[in-house]
């Protein structure tokens, strides 16, 4: 069986980027699921997007190349 990678927690680095034209707070990364939970900073309810939708700049800030 496959080992299970640990979720990586950003609640610390208070990472903010624009997701739909919202501003939104980055919280944790599921490299199992291949998916990131947010907050859009107006409302504050989380939601769960895949790591594919995320733009470029913050892909390469989170998950740099190995």
């Amino acid at each position: 069986m496959a080992r299970k990678k640990p979720i990586q927690s950003f609640t610390e680095e208070q990472i903010v980027f624009e997701y739909e034209r919202m501003p939104c707070r980055l919280l944790r990364l599921d490299p199992n699921r291949m998916e990131v939970t947010i907050v859009p900073l107006e409302n504050s309810v989380e939601r769960k997007v895949p790591f594919a939708h995320l733009p470029k700049s913050l892909k390469r800030r989170i998950r740099p190349v190995r």
